[in-house]
């Protein structure tokens, strides 16, 4: 095993995760603050030009930046491998970013002979990074559960990206005769469970152990998560477009998948050594929990239970707003004060005073950022599902509220990067004195 130090030494230098983890909460506030102003649309139904614009904000620009920014700090780590190239990273950026704004701004507008112009750049980020992660992970010889996980995903990302593609050059090309609603509920089941959720499981498996103090999972569960998401995410896509026979054994293979995902965290929460939960754990483990609706809501929806456009998206609202992105603060409030004491503190430890990784952290402010954003997630998913402008409006101002306490965190952490920082601890009044 590879102590603290060497693996540390693989990782890449800290500002190259951290400029794709700052442009995915910038992301996470303009969606939040979308969701107000977008009130109207998300009580109607959700084909909608805006609508897409906003599910593009959270999933490419909030989660997808968010993923690769953290798989860059945590891949080489967790795989005990350096990353192939920094710079293929740093330009890598620039791309996706550049991709995402336009793919935003087009949808926003309407304009689709722009769209595959725009698509077309963010497929050319993502192959940059396809090509870096493949690189990195070259020749590995074991490959355990979070190594098949994670490059199950990836292998899910590069399918998302190209099915979009075609989604954007379909109008101009006719490159399929598919209903169009069938491709976009294909298009976002495949970057849901294809992509997202692969990554999530995989990094949890080890990365909330290690938070939690308790034991890495094992046994025969492992396996129904990897066969549940192997053979059941092709098999919902292709059901959902072409198949229908093939969309309700998907589903229930999926459903099995998120369940023993979901009873491995129940067992390291039960069996862990740490006694309190700080927020980021509670943020993490909280997304678990929104985790099992919207399995139910997803299963409901494949047995023709539920219906509509209105049960559907609060089942996206769940799935993507309650445990992606909950779980993804949860893991940024880990990781970016681990990133920002190696870049300050690590060099002047044992030389004098420096803080505890808890210590850069902002309590209140992380615990303000809780309540606002999981009661916002619920209360959205309940606007949806009544078709409420009303409520859906409120919703949004209890998101932005909680962004921006979630921003104003990370913020605080980041500002001990500032040239010529210096911790003080805080001075310890004793009793009896004054």
């Amino acid at each position: 095993m590879i102590g603290p130090r060497p693996a540390l030494g693989r990782a890449p230098a800290i500002t190259l995760p951290l400029r794709y983890l700052v442009a995915a909460a910038i992301a996470f506030l303009v969606a939040t603050g979308g969701v107000s102003w977008l009130a109207s649309e998300l009580a109607g139904h959700y084909y909608h030009p805006r609508i897409m614009a906003l599910t593009h904000t959270v999933a490419l620009g909030w989660i997808t930046l968010a993923i690769v920014g953290a798989s860059y700090q945590l891949i080489p780590i967790v795989l005990e491998r350096p990353l192939w190239s920094e710079r293929l990273a740093r330009w890598q950026f620039l791309v996706l970013a550049a991709g995402i704004v336009g793919m935003v701004a087009h949808f926003y507008i309407g304009h689709w002979a722009g769209l595959p112009w725009a698509a077309g750049v963010v497929g050319l980020g993502v192959a940059a990074h396809l090509v870096n992660v493949a690189l990195t992970v070259r020749g590995i010889g074991r490959w355990g559960f979070t190594p098949c996980l994670v490059a199950g995903a990836h292998v899910g990302l590069g399918l998302t990206v190209l099915f979009g593609l075609g989604l954007a050059l379909s109008p101009a090309w006719r490159l399929w005769s598919w209903d169009a609603l069938a491709a976009v509920h294909a298009h976002l089941h495949l970057a849901l469970l294809g992509w997202v959720a692969p990554m999530v499981i995989g990094v949890a498996a080890r990365v909330v152990p290690m938070f939690l103090l308790a034991p890495e999972p094992g046994g025969r569960l492992g396996l129904v998560q990897l066969g549940g998401l192997g053979l059941g995410v092709p098999a919902v896509v292709v059901g959902l477009l072409a198949v229908p026979a093939l969309l309700l054994p998907g589903a229930l293979l999926v459903t099995a998948a998120l369940a023993a995902h979901a009873v491995w965290v129940g067992a390291m929460v039960r069996r862990r050594k740490r006694p309190a939960l700080d927020w980021g754990l509670r943020f993490v483990l909280t997304g678990t929990v929104f985790l099992l609706p919207a399995t139910a809501m997803g299963l409901a929806l494949a047995l023709g239970w539920l219906s509509g456009p209105r049960a559907a998206l609060a089942y996206v609202v769940l799935a993507f707003g309650g445990w992606v992105s909950l779980s993804i603060v949860g893991m940024m409030l880990k990781i970016v004060p681990f990133l920002t004491w190696h870049r300050t503190y690590a060099p002047q430890a044992g030389r004098g005073p420096v803080p505890t990784l808890a210590q850069l952290g902002w309590p209140a402010a992380e615990g303000t950022a809780y309540a606002f954003l999981t009661g916002g997630t619920v209360v959205l998913a309940a606007a949806v599902a009544t078709g409420s402008p009303a409520w859906a409006r409120a919703a949004g101002a209890l998101l932005t509220l909680g962004a921006l306490a979630f921003a104003a965190t990370l913020g605080h952490v980041l500002s001990h990067l500032a040239p010529g920082k210096r911790w003080r601890p805080a001075a310890r009044v004793e009793v009896g004195t004054r």
